[in-house]
């Protein structure tokens, strides 16, 4: 996400099962601690649902889209799909990012994992961005690869993600986020620590091989 006179921020996409409609407005997203004209996670949002209003730090899926701060639009909370297509792939891959940068790697940035996130679904418009470095790539790589994985869609593993899709989805924005599901499933919370232990050490793995 850029910021660009005010703040830019960027993300893509369509999705899969709607949850409910709500609404997003930006406070602010993170400076870079390595520089560059874009901000990473956390971006912080206020969400006014007919529940209530709150606070939530989500993670921007593109590059390519901006927004400003104090903006609004409605969105629709999506879960994590499950099927075959590429773009469920995709954003079971984004989720997986998600995942890591709650809790980074030893060694990984949360620059490096954003600009990850970012590669999914704009990867033409990081050519040549020093930030989307080896590590970023390989990052990028290892979580389509994982989001393949049959057994750990079967396991419920996505169910603790949550999609935020605007309603008016284009091609100059707003962007999409994702975040942490509301209240995830004590079983899901399980193999979300599982899981970020099994992948930060295929993560670790594959650094050390390269």
């Amino acid at each position: 996400m850029k910021f660009a006179s005010l703040v830019s921020i960027v993300c893509l996409g369509f999705a899969s099962i709607v949850v409910k409609a709500d609404t997003l407005t930006l406070n602010n997203g993170t400076n870079d601690p390595l520089g560059g004209s874009v901000q990473i996670y956390p971006y912080s949002f206020q969400l006014n649902t007919t529940s209530g209003t709150s606070t939530v730090n989500l993670m921007c899926l593109n590059y390519n889209r901006e927004i400003t701060p104090g903006e609004s639009w409605s969105v629709t909370e999506e879960s994590i799909p499950t099927g075959n297509s590429v773009m469920d792939r995709e954003y079971r891959a984004d989720a997986i990012l998600y995942s890591e940068i709650l809790h980074p790697p030893t060694g990984v940035s949360a620059s490096e994992i954003q600009y990850a996130e970012w590669s999914i679904f704009d990867p033409s418009d990081l050519t040549g961005n020093s930030l989307f470095d080896f590590t970023a790539r390989i990052l990028a790589t290892d979580a389509l690869f994982e989001a393949s994985n049959q057994q750990l869609i079967n396991s419920g593993y996505f169910n603790q993600f949550t999609l935020y899709i605007p309603s008016n989805d284009t091609t100059s924005g707003p962007q999409e986020f994702i975040g942490t599901a509301t209240t995830p499933e004590p079983s899901s919370l399980m193999l979300f620590g599982s899981g970020l232990i099994g992948m930060a050490g295929m993560l670790r793995r594959r650094l050390v091989r390269s």
